[in-house]
């Protein structure tokens, strides 16, 4: 019995004209009638066209069938099988065949396909012949149990034997034995070894994946062999083995949770992006290794390579300082936030979990390794083996709030972001220097050595408490005069310097564009360092604290200026 076939086919107006022959279309009369009355008038004709279309009308039919298929309007076609797993008939041949005399294969040429299994007892519930699914083809549903050759689209349905997909697409379907692809994956379960020599860009794979092109996402639940590969995405919930023979492998992305190991023969490996969350280390590698960045939050060893010259490591960030070769002259340099807080740093498409301390490779003052690091809150300074960097153009706020930092081969970086606490008389604390020679003035000390003098042991408290606050400040600046605001500080940092112009003309927004020296005083205290700059605003009115003025003040004095 032969496989029932319903296809149902709306006519357009345009279409049936392309039906007509010439001298039909030549006498036809111009009708002002609804569509489905021109429909019915014109099936009589219709018919006498379908029995004698000349070739170019049949290209013309073709090219409609071809506008239906980017539309979605395609024929959507159920092949019947029947108990032993065959197609119960040949097929139309334009659409799908079974059967010819050169090969019992079902192939699919034109069309959706869906296969119907038979509903007498004990009947296969899946194809039992080779499937070959053509490049005008879709295959969404059905038991393939044989092999299957995909030009086309898979876009659901089980196969349980070998599937070669050769430059078509996967988006859907479960895959029970091994699949070679030489097409695109971008979606689907594939419970076999899959080998990729095309693009896998999405799907889940539960057994070992062989990968020579590129992998750009999907989730992989066994080991990954990327031999003269690239991987920019996806998540690796087993080890990795990249390996370089002939071309060069490349991680530009991705997230790796287990170990990563690395090995070469005559090509390079470079890294430039990526998660990984496992130890990475080296094999034999005879040929370049360059890390350039991503996050290694585990042990990084590539101390067996022994060309030194092949070790490139010039970005990345680093929770563990890297081994190295014995003689290596790659330096890395601590990326920390002075008070303990957390930072983040660019990882794949995104920013990281919180860091307080990570490593990063040193740069020099020919090449600087640019860093991305975001914080919890703005930046206030930035140190450079304890000088400050803020206000140069080594240090640049983006757009996103994160902060772009150049790195000149200093042994660390500090990142400022809070004010200290202020002390408090039940809680007396010292405020910490910023950096060395962040001391008090003579004037001070001797004031308050003689002080102390007077009041004996009992003051020593207060005197604790007064080395950060009031009484240093009184000491301290000109005329004894205490800010309380940031545009009061700023004046007095400006006037003290002798009020010098700043080099930008920019005028924030927040102070009257009439004050004139309000504007200079924030801007140069900005440009040097001094105070924080937020950009259009500088927060005239915001409350300063002691420890704050402190800070600031100690910073006026190694500015190149005559303090007066």
């Amino acid at each position: 019995m032969k496989a029932k076939r319903i296809v149902s086919i709306l006519l357009t107006g345009s279409m049936l004209l392309s039906l007509l022959p010439v001298s039909a279309l030549a006498a036809a009369p111009v009708f002002d009638a609804p569509a489905q009355t021109t429909a019915k008038k014109a099936a009589p004709l219709v018919q006498e066209a379908d029995a004698s279309r000349s070739t170019e009308e049949e290209a013309a039919t073709r090219s409609s069938r071809d506008l239906d298929a980017e539309n979605g309007t395609a024929d959507s076609i159920t092949i019947q099988l029947n108990a032993e797993g065959h197609p119960e008939s040949e097929g139309d041949s334009e659409h799908w065949a079974y059967g010819r005399a050169t090969s019992f294969n079902l192939e699919l040429h034109q069309g959706t396909f869906t296969l119907q299994p038979s509903s007498e007892a004990e009947a296969e519930s899946a194809l039992w012949a080779t499937l070959d699914i053509y490049k005008d083809a879709e295959f969404n549903g059905g038991t393939v149990g044989s092999f299957a050759y995909n030009e086309g689209t898979i876009s659901g349905g089980t196969f349980q034997g070998e599937v070669d997909n050769f430059g078509g697409t996967i988006s859907n379907g479960t895959f029970q034995g091994e699949a070679y692809n030489h097409g695109t994956i971008s979606n689907g379960t594939f419970q076999g070894k899959v080998v990729n020599y095309k693009t896998i860009s999405g799907g889940t794979f539960q057994e070992n994946v062989y990968n020579h092109d590129t992998i750009s996402d999907g989730t992989f639940k066994r080991e990954v062999h990327n031999n003269d590969g690239t991987i920019s995405g996806g998540t690796f919930e087993e080890a990795v083995k990249i390996n370089a023979s002939s071309h060069v492998a490349q991680i530009n992305g991705g997230t790796f949770e287990k170990r990563v190991k690395l090995a070469n023969d005559d090509a390079s490996i470079t890294i430039s992006n990526g998660l990984f969350d496992g130890e990475v280390f080296t094999g034999r590698c005879r040929s370049p290794l360059s890390i350039t960045g991503g996050l290694f939050t585990k042990a990084v060893d590539v101390s067996n390579i022994t060309n030194l010259p092949n070790l490139q490591i010039t970005g990345g960030y680093f929770v563990n300082e890297p081994t190295l070769p014995e003689g290596s002259a790659i330096a890395f340099t601590t990326v920390r936030d002075q008070n303990g807080s957390a930072f983040q740093v660019p990882v794949n498409d995104g920013f990281s979990e919180n860091y307080t301390s990570l490593f990063v490779p040193s740069g020099s003052s020919e090449q600087p390794n640019t860093i991305t690091v975001k914080t919890a809150a703005p930046l206030t300074d930035c140190l450079a083996d304890g000088e400050s960097i803020m206000g140069t153009d080594k240090v640049r706020k983006n757009d996103d709030g994160s902060y772009t930092i150049d790195v000149y081969s200093p042994a660390s970086i500090v990142l400022v972001t809070e004010e200290p606490v202020p002390p408090t008389p039940d809680k007396p604390t010292p405020p910490t220097p910023d950096k060395p020679g962040d001391e008090i003035d003579s004037a001070f000390s001797s004031g308050a050595a003689a002080l102390g003098i007077v009041l004996g042991a009992a003051g020593l408290g207060y005197l604790t408490y007064a080395y950060g606050s009031s009484l240093y400040l009184h000491y301290a600046l000109p005329g004894g005069f205490i800010p309380s605001t940031r545009q009061e500080l700023a004046t007095v940092l400006w006037t003290t310097a002798g009020k010098p112009d700043p080099v930008s003309t920019a005028l924030y927004t927040d102070i009257p564009a009439d004050a004139i020296e309000q504007q200079k005083a924030a801007r140069w205290c900005a440009e040097q360092g001094l105070l924080s700059d937020h950009g259009a605003t500088f927060g005239p009115d915001t409350k300063v604290t002691n420890a704050r003025i402190i800070r600031a003040w100690n910073r006026l004095k190694k500015v190149p200026v005559t303090i007066k």
